[in-house]
């Protein structure tokens, strides 16, 4: 039976996409590499009513920006009040083109 098995495994697919014959010892080096990104804090003030805003950078991914509207912090979890993918950020709540003069402002972290 341990033969038979033997028969049928005839090589070994690595990470790496090397075809290695089964039977032969392979051998991975580890390879370690520091990355320092540098986070620039932003801050986007609107005052014009719209459904849409483009901020003028991308917040980087591994941070949440927060969006007040005329001071009020609006909630990013629960997906009821916008949505920010790259730089474009959508109300979907109550429409800020529907209030006199708002003033959004977004704080967020960006590497530019």
């Amino acid at each position: 039976m341990r033969n038979l098995r033997a028969a049928f495994i005839l090589a070994l697919l690595l990470p790496a996409g090397w075809l290695v014959p089964a039977g032969v010892r392979a051998q991975q080096q580890a390879t370690t590499m520091t990355v320092t990104v540098t986070l620039v804090q932003q801050v986007d003030v609107f005052q014009t009513a719209s459904q849409t805003y483009t901020l003028t950078h991308t917040p980087a991914p591994s941070t949440r920006p927060q969006v007040f509207v005329n001071g009020i912090l609006m909630c990013d979890v629960c997906g009821l009040d916008y949505t920010l993918v790259g730089s474009a950020l959508t109300f979907t709540g109550q429409q800020t083109a529907q209030i006199d003069g708002p003033t959004i402002q977004v704080w967020y972290w960006s590497t530019n």
